[in-house]
C-alpha cells in the first residue's frame, strides 16, 4: 500500500489575505452585541481560533458572561463577514502560486494517490467557505478538514484532522508525513505538538527567519515555487 502524506493548509495569510475583513466583521459583531464595551486592542488573531479571539477580547473588556453570548456573536460575525467580503471583493488577495499548487496537488492525488489534501484553520466552519469562494477555491477538494469551532485549541485541531484521516483512509496517520502548511509560529507549535512537520510560508506577518526561529522544519517566501513542498513529499 502506498504511504500517503496528509497536507493541512491554513487559510488566512497562507492561501489568501482578506485585507482585515475578518477583524472588521468581529469588531462590528462585537459592537452590535456589547456596544463600545468590546475592546480588541492587543488581541493577536493570526494563528488563533475564532472562539479564542472572541473570548480574549471579551475577557479584557470585562465581559464576565461572554460564553453565554458566544453563539450570538458567532452568528452575527458570520453575517457581517459575508457582507464585508461582498462589499470589497477586490481587496481579497490570493497568495502567490496558490491556484497552481493546488491544481498540481489535486492531479498528483488523483494519479499517484500518495497524498490527501486537508485544511486546518482557526476560522469558524461557515467562514471557511466564504473566504475560499472569494478566491475561487473549492472547499470540497480538501478531503480532511478541521475548523476553529471544532476543538479548544490549534494543537487539538491537528489531532482531529489525523483522526478524520484515519476514519477516511482506514490507516493511522504517520505524524512524520503530516504536513501543516501555515504562516505563523502557532502553526509551527501545533504541528510539533504531535510530531508533525511544519512547512511555513512568509506570506503572513512573519518572515522566513521568524518562522525558522520558531522551529519550522521548512520555511519559504511563498508558494509560487512548488518545488520545495513537492520535494518534501517526494
Amino acid at each position: 500500500m502506498r504511504v500517503k502524506s496528509l497536507l493541512l493548509f491554513d487559510i488566512d495569510g497562507t492561501l489568501l489575505k482578506s485585507a482585515g475583513a475578518g477583524m472588521r466583521a468581529m469588531r462590528s459583531a462585537g459592537r452590535r452585541l456589547f456596544g463600545d464595551r468590546m475592546d480588541w486592542k492587543g488581541v493577536e488573531a493570526p494563528g488563533s481560533l475564532d472562539p479564542i479571539i472572541f473570548a480574549e477580547a471579551a475577557r479584557q473588556s470585562g465581559i464576565a458572561d461572554a460564553d453565554l453570548h458566544h453563539e450570538a456573536f458567532r452568528a452575527q460575525y458570520l453575517l457581517d463577514l459575508k457582507q464585508e467580503l461582498a462589499r470589497h471583493p477586490h481587496r481579497v488577495q490570493t497568495m502567490p502560486g496558490v491556484h497552481e499548487l493546488l491544481a498540481t496537488l489535486r492531479e498528483r492525488a488523483a494519479t499517484r494517490g500518495d497524498l490527501v489534501m486537508g485544511m486546518l484553520t482557526g476560522n469558524y466552519g461557515p467562514a471557511v467557505s466564504m473566504k475560499l469562494e472569494a478566491i475561487d477555491v473549492a472547499l470540497d477538494q480538501f478531503t480532511v478538514t478541521a475548523f476553529g469551532d471544532e476543538a479548544p485549541n490549534r494543537a487539538d485541531l491537528v489531532a482531529l484532522a489525523m483522526q478524520r484521516y484515519e476514519q477516511i483512509t482506514g490507516e493511522a496517520a504517520d505524524p512524520r508525513r503530516v504536513v501543516v502548511i501555515g504562516d505563523t509560529p502557532r502553526d509551527v507549535a501545533c504541528a510539533h505538538a504531535h510530531g508533525c512537520v511544519c512547512f511555513a510560508v512568509a506570506t503572513g506577518e512573519h518572515s522566513e527567519a521568524d518562522l525558522r526561529a520558531a522551529g519550522a522544519n521548512y520555511a519559504v517566501e511563498d508558494l509560487a515555487d512548488p518545488a520545495p513542498l513537492l520535494a518534501l513529499l517526494g
